[in-house]
């Protein structure tokens, strides 16, 4: 069954859903969305290999292609390594199902540091 992780990026009002399916060692990826330059990069990302899952970013395939299709601020990337990760057993679903969500929050502006 595959792995279906949606992102939804108010700020530029688009939403995307990412379809994850492992096959042999390749994981497939689809990605469904309202934003043409995330199609493009669906397209042109198509599959990952298992073994090239955990790369750093700037040897990671997912953000390569995302360089020459997508801005630097664009978090579906993200969503597409999580959802490969899972789809591949390297992400356990029992932790996805606790904390389904990432975020990050904008907080104004301070000088204090955590």
């Amino acid at each position: 069954m595959p792995t279906l992780f949606s992102v939804d990026s108010p700020r530029c009002d688009q939403r995307t859903q990412i379809i994850a399916e492992k096959e042999d060692s390749v994981i497939k990826i689809r990605i469904n969305t309202t934003c043409p330059r995330v199609k493009a990069y669906g397209e042109a990302l198509g599959e990952v290999r298992v073994r090239d899952l955990a790369q750093p970013i700037l040897k990671n395939s997912i953000y390569i292609v995302a360089s020459s299709n997508l801005g630097p601020e664009c978090v579906v990337p993200c969503a597409v390594v999580s959802a490969a990760w899972t789809e591949a057993g390297m992400v356990a679903k029992s932790i996805l199902n606790r904390f389904p969500s990432t975020c990050f929050t904008y907080e104004g502006t301070s000088d204090n540091k955590l």
